[in-house]
C-alpha cells in the first residue's frame, strides 16, 4: 500500500460520520482503533467548524451558532480541505450553501458568504499607499477623463441581487437599525487603504466603472459604459466615491506619465 494510499484512507475515515470497526490501514485492536480515530476526527472536525465560524461570523449569526454547526459538519462532508492552508478552508463555501437544502429560506446567504470572503481577502491584502486626490489631479493634466488606475491590493467588487452590504453593516454595531429589506440587490466596494477594511455601499453605475477601471480602462471609457448602463449614473458622485475610499494606488494619463 502506497503512502498516498494511507492518506486517502485516513481521510476518508475523518470523513465517516460512524467509527469504522476495521480497516485494513491499522493493526490491533479494532474497537480501540476505532475509538482513537473517533477521536481525532471529531478534533477535525471542530478546528474546521471553528475555522469556519471564524471566516463567516455573520453568517454565523444570521442562522444561529447550533445551524451554523450542521453546515459546517455536512459542509465538510462533501469539501474537505484540499490544501494544507486552514485560511483556504470555506472558499468555495457559496457555492455549497446556494444548493444546501436547509438554508433555501435565506437565499442570500451565498452573497453573503461571497462578501466575507471578499471582506477578509482585502483584510490579508498586500500594504500600498493610496493617492490623495491633489496627487491624482495632478497627473491628471488638467483631463481627469484621460486617466487610467492601478488600484490598492485590497480593492474588491460584489454585486448581489440582495442587500448584502446593509446586512453585513447592520451585524457590526449592537444599537438598533431600522428593518432591512434583504430582496433590493446591493453592490460593494471593499478597501483596506491603511489598517481598518472600509466597505461602501455603492449604485450599480459606480459599480460598473469601477469594474471597467479595474481593468485599466481610462475615466472616460469607464464612465461611458456606466452612463450605458445606468441611466441614474452620477459621475461626480463616483468619484468622490472613488477618491474618498482610498482604492487608487496610482495614475497614468493618456501619454503613461505616473503619479
Amino acid at each position: 500500500m502506497s503512502d498516498r494510499d494511507i492518506y486517502d484512507g485516513v481521510a476518508e475515515l475523518l470523513r465517516k460520520r460512524q467509527p469504522t470497526l476495521a480497516s485494513p490501514l491499522f493493526s490491533g485492536d479494532p474497537e480501540k482503533t476505532a475509538a482513537a480515530i473517533s477521536v481525532y476526527r471529531n478534533n477535525v472536525r471542530a478546528s474546521l467548524s471553528k475555522a469556519l465560524t471564524e471566516k463567516f461570523p455573520v453568517i454565523a449569526q444570521l442562522v444561529g451558532q447550533d445551524f451554523f454547526k450542521a453546515t459546517a459538519q455536512e459542509y465538510f462532508g462533501v469539501n474537505p480541505p484540499t490544501t494544507p492552508l486552514i485560511a483556504d478552508y470555506g472558499n468555495d463555501f457559496p457555492s455549497f450553501l446556494e444548493k444546501f437544502n436547509p438554508a433555501q429560506n435565506l437565499p442570500y446567504l451565498a452573497d453573503m458568504a461571497r462578501l466575507e470572503i471578499a471582506w477578509l481577502g482585502a483584510y490579508r491584502a498586500a500594504d500600498a499607499q493610496s493617492l490623495r486626490p491633489e496627487q491624482v489631479m495632478d497627473a491628471s493634466g488638467g483631463d481627469p477623463s484621460r486617466l487610467s488606475f492601478t488600484l490598492h491590493p485590497s480593492f474588491r467588487l460584489l454585486r448581489s441581487k440582495f442587500a448584502v452590504g446593509s446586512i453585513w453593516q447592520h451585524h457590526q454595531q449592537d444599537k438598533p437599525v431600522k428593518p432591512i429589506n434583504a430582496g433590493i440587490g446591493e453592490c460593494v466596494l471593499i478597501v483596506r487603504p491603511t489598517l481598518d477594511v472600509k466597505l461602501s455601499i455603492i449604485s450599480t453605475g459606480a459599480y460598473i466603472a469601477l469594474t471597467h477601471l479595474a481593468s485599466g480602462q481610462t475615466v472616460a471609457t469607464a464612465f461611458d459604459h456606466a452612463l450605458t448602463q445606468d441611466a441614474g449614473f452620477d459621475p461626480q458622485q463616483t468619484a468622490h466615491t472613488i477618491f474618498d475610499s482610498g482604492a487608487i494606488i496610482a495614475a497614468a494619463n493618456h501619454q503613461g506619465t505616473e503619479q
